[in-house]
């Protein structure tokens, strides 16, 4: 039966997400970690061009032998948000899933397109739609999948703004209205992917089918499964119905299916019952996979836990000056936002 996947990813590590920081719209440069999360992200990625049924393309970035292969179809459309640390992830993705022949790549990214609320620009299904026409990977950035608006908590740990830092100013966005907007937005690229799933060719051995890949944020993608929970959870790993907190380049992967209620009525009024009203099923197949980092390790001596610099690849580069020293913090740590915002963790008493 035809179906589409959507994928969600969170971005790689920042400064503020080590030093425990609210960050919602305000950015921080990824870390050397984070930016060491971006390489393998991109390797592996680069190999879904494999399943292409076109031999030709190669992609742009070298993949090792011992990069892991992820069995998913290459991208058809990757959308992420305006934020500097998800649309750094989002361009390595997307440039390693970008054929070798294709040379102006920059032409491919498309910043103003769609607006918060898509107001004058296009539904996000008829934006979508023109792009994939063109018959090339596009880059969509999609200000929808930006991060909640802490206004002036922003930059803060515990209530008291980290120098160093920007400092914000308003009241930002409330609860209310985040969750509206990641709901929205949300059911917006699902219908996408329904509409690309009810277009496509019956599934066989050499169909690819259409694949939406959004990267985004931590509390956006804790929201979107709130709003949006799955029919059906084939692998999860945490516990069974609970799904966890997106690490740091975490893939979570959904295979949506229409619901045919001429030929299905059954299956299709226990569907609806289910997931309120939807016209299409969804299967959790892939959540918060991380395998990506297995040979990923943070640097010693506090390197991994600096802001990355473009300039500074090597590791010897670092040593005309030396290194200052770094705060001994958890380097297992989730967002200060996860602390407070997410329903899946205990808080301690």
């Amino acid at each position: 039966m035809q179906h589409a996947i959507l994928t969600l990813i969170r971005h790689a590590e920042t400064t503020a997400n080590l030093n425990r920081l609210l960050q919602g719209v305000t950015d921080s440069p990824v870390t050397v970690f984070g930016q060491a999360q971006i390489d393998a992200l991109a390797r592996t990625w680069s190999t879904t061009l494999d399943s292409c049924p076109c031999s030709n393309q190669k992609s742009s970035t070298p993949t090792p032998s011992l990069t892991p292969k992820l069995d998913l179809p290459p991208p058809t459309l990757i959308v992420c948000s305006p934020i500097g640390r998800a649309r750094k992830t989002a361009e390595a993705i997307f440039r390693a899933c970008t054929p070798s022949q294709v040379r102006d790549q920059d032409g491919f990214i498309f910043d103003d397109l769609l607006d918060q609320e898509c107001s004058g620009a296009g539904t996000r299904l008829d934006v979508a739609t023109q792009l994939i026409l063109l018959g090339s990977k596009c880059l969509l950035v999609d200000p929808g999948l930006k991060e909640k608006d802490f206004g002036s908590k922003e930059s803060t740990r515990g209530g008291v703004h980290v120098a160093g830092y920007p400092k914000a100013s308003g009241p930002g966005e409330s609860r209310i209205e985040f969750t509206k907007r990641a709901q929205r937005v949300g059911a917006e690229w699902l219908k996408v992917a329904n509409h690309l799933a009810l277009k496509s060719t019956p599934a066989s051995h050499h169909t690819i089918p259409p694949h939406i890949v959004l990267v985004s944020h931590g509390m956006w993608i804790n929201t979107f499964f709130q709003a949006h929970p799955p029919t059906t959870i084939s692998h999860t790993s945490g516990q069974p119905e609970i799904l966890p907190f997106a690490a740091n380049t975490g893939i979570f992967s959904l295979k949506l299916q229409p619901v045919s209620v001429e030929q299905h009525a059954e299956r299709t009024k226990a569907l609806k019952a289910k997931s309120g009203e939807r016209e299409y099923s969804t299967d959790l197949f892939r959540s918060n996979d991380t395998r990506h980092l297995a040979n990923v390790k943070r640097q010693k001596g506090g390197f991994g836990r600096a802001a990355f610099d473009s300039k500074q690849r090597k590791l010897s580069s670092f040593f005309p000056s030396p290194p200052q020293q770094q705060p001994n913090i958890d380097e297992s740590e989730r967002d200060a936002a996860f602390n407070e915002e997410s329903p899946t963790k205990k808080r301690k008493k």
